[in-house]
């Protein structure tokens, strides 16, 4: 991978998060917190909207790590590429009808050798996302692992 992008932030992607996409995303990880699943307990709730679960981030942060893994001058071979850890510190709830902003840093490009004897190398990124008010819902650290070859 090309060091040199070590600081590079990228373009800012927004998303707008809908009741429908909560909705899909609960179910599809067998939420039942009536939070993210039931409309109207949400919307009497002091949230006064359905909320996220927390994992929602990689709903809008997808968009904004693409710019990532397409980026050519990067040089990123994507095929050999794992997923390493991830970690998030989490601020305001993000709800139905909210946007959010998100930009990615490369915080890092460092190299590895494996108990193989192979280098790998360690993409570490930095996500941050706001709501439409200017508000941290999201700071996320993220490691990617590009597989040495023989």
């Amino acid at each position: 991978m090309n060091q040199s992008l070590v600081g590079k932030t990228y373009p800012i992607i927004q998303y707008e998060v809908g009741r429908e996409k909560i909705f899909e995303y609960a179910r599809a990880t067998l939420s039942t917190n009536p939070y993210c699943t039931d409309h109207e307990f949400a919307s009497r709730s002091h949230y006064g909207a359905v909320v996220a679960p927390p994992t929602f981030v990689a709903t809008y942060c997808y968009r904004a790590m693409r710019n990532v893994f397409e980026d050519e001058e990067l040089a990123m071979d994507v095929p050999r590429i794992v997923h390493g850890e991830q970690t998030f510190e989490f601020g305001e709830v993000v709800k139905s009808g909210d946007t959010i902003s998100t930009t990615v840093t490369i915080t890092d490009i460092i190299e590895k050798e494996n108990r193989a004897g192979l280098k790998n190398q360690l993409l570490i990124m930095t996500t941050e996302s706001l709501n439409q008010n200017g508000e941290l819902v999201c700071k996320g650290k993220w490691t990617l692992v590009e597989r040495g070859s023989e």
